[in-house]
């Protein structure tokens, strides 16, 4: 029975654990993942980070081109230095007549052809026109007016955020670009107040024909009255080239894709038609932060010594309780024989059945020998309880060891007596100990009620009452010329309660309490009590301060 509730008290608690550690890994799952999304979120704040400080970048290298093309005339052309983003300048009559100062005609007809083929060089007026509007759309000048509709600021792992945040910075980059340009041709103009303009030439407006790059603007003859177009073929190669030199630290595997002017996509330039493909894409951290790994090992390091403190608490538990019921069923045995023993010699004795008064002095004597039976027991129990309760106190004294074991000599020869044994001392003199002179008198008493049980035969036996000095230490030594005790049993002699009911019923009569509570109160004393090896018998030494 007792078996069986000890099996469901440990199935409950595994039981318990089980949910306790799916639980915590349940937790731990959750953190994890939570801490990932935070890390991915943080990757995709950083990217995006990026790309609109690579836009800005790129924006500004743009317009410091069209700035220097916006700021060259007639009277100026020959004191700028050379683009070297430009493949070539010219310009168109109405008449649909190419000029250029260009003296590569490779390059001169290449450049006829692009314009032939898209038609532009038949009404140049309308291309402008078309330009101009395209270029409008491609600064985002009505996106930057529709982005103070947003309503709120969200947060940046948001990804409607981001594209928020993209489209005002688009429509801001493009204001900023449309102000410098547009203010660099105002102070061309103001540059020179006393020379008299020769032309009146509108922004340069970026533009796709058959692929490539161009720059293109009105220009009208003031003294002709004629219109003219102007423009500036670019070096695609070279152009994006120096535009993704001036991220390659941000985004190093970017690339630039052409698109349709008007075009409304947050990560296209708002200088040139192009869009920024950013040549990578946010990555989560496989690695935790510190304090996560710390807060989960710090997590499972509890859930694991609690699990262990209430494996241990219930074993010990247990323990106790099979300590306590093996206690009290020994305690129930050793005091069932002298009661009855008592009860049925009293009875005789009352009933007069006994007449020989030989006999009658022997049933006094057993009479005496299971009281004072009773007497040891119920002393080691109390002087046991006491010591649990922390309520026993030593008083220590300093004794010669000679005086201090000689009342002794009677009460111990007394009790091997009624065994068939006999007691010899040997103490030397001019030892001296401190110790609790009743402490003592009762471990050794132990001792030597432990002999009268287990070593006695048939045979004369004697037990051995000596003392030696070893360091600062004195020891009294109690040895007999019994059985022994088992290598298997040496271990747990010093358990308290260690002999259950049927050991008791089995051996000699008591509860496993003597050697328990003869060490405890040795340690009590500064000292201690240890079981010796010996060719012989078993010997136990009482180890107590020097004097």
């Amino acid at each position: 029975m007792k078996s069986r509730s000890g099996i469901g008290v440990w199935l409950l608690l595994f039981a318990c654990a089980a949910v306790i550690v799916g639980a915590m890994g349940w937790l731990t799952k959750e953190v994890i993942e939570a801490e990932r999304e935070r890390s991915l979120a943080d990757a995709k704040a950083d990217l995006q980070e990026r790309i609109r400080l690579s836009l800005w970048r790129m924006d500004s290298a743009a317009a410091a081109v069209m700035i220097e093309e916006n700021q060259r005339t007639a009277l100026n052309e020959h004191m700028l230095p050379d683009n070297p983003m430009v493949r070539l300048r010219f310009s168109v009559t109405p008449g649909g007549n190419v000029v250029t100062q260009c003296d590569d005609m490779t390059e001169v007809e290449r450049l006829k052809t692009l314009l032939e083929s898209s038609g532009e060089l038949g009404n140049p007026f309308a291309m402008m026109c078309q330009a101009a509007h395209q270029g409008g759309e491609q600064w985002g000048i009505n996106d930057f007016v529709a982005s103070n509709t947003l309503m709120k600021v969200q947060q940046r792992e948001n990804v409607e955020y981001q594209a928020e945040a993209n489209q005002k910075e688009r429509a801001a980059r493009g204001t900023v670009f449309n102000n410098a340009v547009g203010k660099s041709g105002l102070a061309q103009q103001i540059a020179s107040p006393q020379a008299p303009p020769l032309t009146a030439a509108g922004m340069f407006q970026p533009a796709w024909i058959e692929e490539e790059p161009f720059l293109l603007r009105s220009h009208r003859s003031k003294g002709l009255g004629i219109s003219e177009m102007e423009g500036a073929w670019l070096d695609l190669a070279a152009f994006r080239s120096m535009l993704l030199d001036e991220i390659g630290d941000l985004l190093p595997a970017a690339t630039l894709s052409a698109i349709e002017p008007g075009v409304a996509d947050a990560l296209a330039l708002a200088s040139f038609p192009w869009k920024l493909i950013p040549g990578e894409t946010a990555m989560a951290s496989t690695e935790l932060r510190g304090p996560v790994v710390t807060s989960l090992i710090a997590g499972w390091v509890a859930v694991a010594v609690a699990l262990l403190a209430g494996a241990a608490l219930v074993r010990g538990v247990m323990k106790l309780s099979e300590r306590r019921a093996s206690f009290v069923s020994a305690v129930t045995h050793e005091l069932r024989t002298p009661l009855t023993t008592f009860r049925l010699y009293s009875e005789m004795l009352e009933s007069g059945a006994v007449h020989d008064e030989g006999k009658r002095d022997g049933y006094f004597k057993t009479l005496r020998r299971e009281a004072d039976r009773l007497s040891h027991l119920v002393e080691n129990v109390l002087a046991f309880s006491r010591i649990e309760r922390g309520s026993a106190r030593s008083t220590m004294s300093t004794y010669p060891v000679q005086a201090l074991l000689e009342p002794m000599r009677e009460r111990f020869k007394e009790r091997l007596a009624g065994a068939g044994m006999e007691l010899k001392v040997n103490i030397p003199s001019g030892l001296s100990l401190r110790g609790d002179a009743a402490a003592i008198e009762h471990v050794l008493f132990n001792l030597i009620d432990n002999a009268a049980k287990y070593a006695a035969s048939d045979e004369t036996s004697r037990v051995k009452l000596t003392a030696e000095a070893t360091g600062g230490r004195i020891g009294i030594k109690v040895s007999d010329e019994g059985p022994g005790i088992p290598e298997r049993d040496r271990r747990r002699i010093f358990r308290s309660f260690h002999k259950s009911a049927q050991a008791a019923a089995e051996s000699r009569p008591g509860v496993g309490l003597g050697l328990s509570l003869s060490r405890r109160l040795a340690r009590q004393m500064d000292g201690d009590l240890d079981y010796r090896k010996s060719p012989k018998g078993a010997c136990f030494v009482l180890s107590l301060p020097k004097a």
